[in-house]
């Protein structure tokens, strides 16, 4: 392969860097049916903090990277007071939203956060949960695919779902949904049908950035039964949904879809690499 070809092929692999938060929160804002699934995120500050807590009874904040759940806070106010918990531990009581604020800053330890409207959460036997709706493509270049969902409950006095972090547990989405509002099989239809929806014009808007070979989505169902899009993965865990041992099925389709991708990657790669001996 000549150095122009070789600077080519390198150019052309060459993957643009991830989205943090807020940004990604700004490329699906700009899909009128995406966006109205969005809690109103924005960069942290300590006024904009102020202003979120001003406007809305909970909101979170949370690193801007990939946190799995880790240094996320959850601030909310209740009896005139305001109360903040970082992931699993026990919540600190403060006497106002000031007070909160400067809290909440000396945690951040200077680091990118986002402040996001914070969603009530459906409950399961008192845990609040969501859900993991995990897209896949069989094939490099290929369209997209649902593979499956996954109710994520959080453990006893966690503001995470993330199940290692908080200890939770992993359900299906239909038990999540029958528990915690009683509804129909034909309601329960609805919702997930829904978010199936939703998860495929969140993936394919996803490309317009670049492709991906998968992406799980939380998504949340607040207490009203409205869905949310919460964030978006783009190295979505496998044995989460090993954990749904009722239903394995899932898991099975995910794995039999990224080894077939994997397959047809490497038999890209081999004959590509072919046509520029």
């Amino acid at each position: 392969m000549t150095t122009a070809r070789r600077l080519a092929t390198h150019r052309a692999n060459r993957r643009k860097p991830e989205l943090g938060k807020y940004l990604l929160y700004l490329h699906f804002a700009k899909d009128a049916k995406i966006r109205k699934y969005l809690p109103e995120t924005s960069r942290y500050s300590v006024n904009t903090l102020k202003n979120y807590m001003n406007r809305f009874t909970s909101v979170y904040v949370k690193p801007s990277g990939g946190s799995r759940g880790q240094g996320v806070l959850k601030v909310w106010k209740s009896d005139r007071a305001v109360f903040v918990q970082h992931t699993n531990r026990p919540p600190r009581k403060f006497p106002g939203v000031d007070a909160a604020a400067r809290f909440v800053d000396r945690q951040r330890a200077g680091r990118a956060y986002v402040v996001q409207h914070g969603i009530a959460l459906a409950r399961v036997q008192g845990s609040p949960f969501d859900i993991r709706v995990m897209m896949q493509k069989e094939v490099p270049g290929g369209k997209w695919l649902y593979s499956g969902m996954a109710a994520k409950v959080a453990g006893k006095g966690s503001v995470v779902t993330n199940v290692a972090l908080s200890h939770g547990r992993v359900i299906p989405v239909a038990v999540a949904l029958r528990q915690s509002f009683g509804w129909s099989e034909e309601r329960i239809k609805r919702c997930i049908d829904e978010m199936v929806s939703l998860g495929l014009r969140v993936a394919r808007h996803f490309d317009t950035y670049q492709p991906y070979r998968e992406i799980g989505l939380d998504v949340a169902v607040d207490t009203s039964g409205r869905v949310w899009l919460i964030e978006e993965n783009t190295a979505p865990s496998h044995p989460l949904f090993k954990k749904m041992t009722d239903d394995l099925v899932p898991y099975r389709r995910i794995q039999y879809r990224w080894g077939r991708y994997q397959r047809g990657l490497h038999k890209r790669t081999t004959s590509s690499q072919k046509v520029h001996k």
